[in-house]
């Protein structure tokens, strides 16, 4: 997510190494609560390019554990060991049972 909004969009989101374990929690809660007015992230009513989406881990549990990028209102970009950059549609089966929601960067 971070190198697609850096080299597409000229944005550059913070690293995790760059946020102090107290933000990354309130973001985190922020996020999981979607209230989206702490993050500088809102929820959209319909993914479209360039959204992030959250998901669960692939062995289940609540928590965000991976994130990936819309391409379009359909696709997504993600990237995990197994498989290396992908990208699917949000209702492939390897993704669709673990999305949890999208976000929008906040203009």
């Amino acid at each position: 997510v971070v190198l697609v909004y850096r080299r597409e969009l000229g944005i550059e989101l913070p690293l995790y190494g760059e946020i102090s374990a107290r933000d990354l929690l309130r973001i985190a809660k922020a996020m999981a609560a979607g209230s989206g007015t702490d993050d500088g992230w809102r929820v959209p009513a319909v993914p479209r390019a360039f959204d992030g989406v959250l998901m669960r881990g692939p062995t289940g549990g609540s928590a965000v554990v991976h994130v990936g990028v819309m391409i379009d209102g359909q696709r997504m970009l993600h990237v995990e060991e197994a498989s290396h950059a992908v990208i699917v549609p949000v209702t492939h089966w390897t993704v669709a049972a673990r999305i949890t929601g999208y976000r929008r960067r906040a203009a």
